[in-house]
């Protein structure tokens, strides 16, 4: 059985094209301009919100024109499709508030930094003094 490479999939935006950084598309040179995609000039609509699968946190956006996670509040980087920004999405796109916590590793006070995801709660962090990551 031929190992899974992420590196050899068909571009998003043209099949012709191999994709090297595994569909990766915001920012990729292959993409066109927003305004150019299927809903780029489509008047902006409220986001669709998605619970994770123990429903905590604000949930994560869904594009509501293509289904897709639209990886911006702004607009959808598959279709183009601009979304109103409105309570919620601001409360979405503020930055996670700083939380310490003892390191279980090296038993450090207060050494792992980090904050809580938005879309499902769960906290991610660093440990200033031994480097550990925490995602809990």
């Amino acid at each position: 059985m031929k190992p899974f490479d992420v590196t050899n999939w068909p571009c998003h935006w043209h099949n012709d094209v191999v994709c090297h950084s595994g569909q990766m598309c915001d920012g990729c040179e292959h993409q066109p301009a927003p305004e150019d995609k299927q809903n780029g000039k489509a008047p902006p609509v409220p986001l669709k919100w998605e619970s994770d699968y123990m429903g905590r946190g604000m949930g994560f956006p869904i594009c509501p024109a293509c289904g897709d996670m639209p990886y911006s509040t702004e607009r959808c980087i598959f279709c183009g499709q601009p979304f109103i920004q409105d309570e919620r999405t601001k409360a979405y796109n503020e930055p996670p508030e700083v939380e310490r916590y003892d390191c279980l590793v090296c038993g450090g006070k207060g050494t792992v930094v980090g904050g809580r995801s938005k879309s499902n709660d769960h906290f991610h962090g660093i440990c200033e003094a031994c480097g550990c990551r925490v995602l809990e």
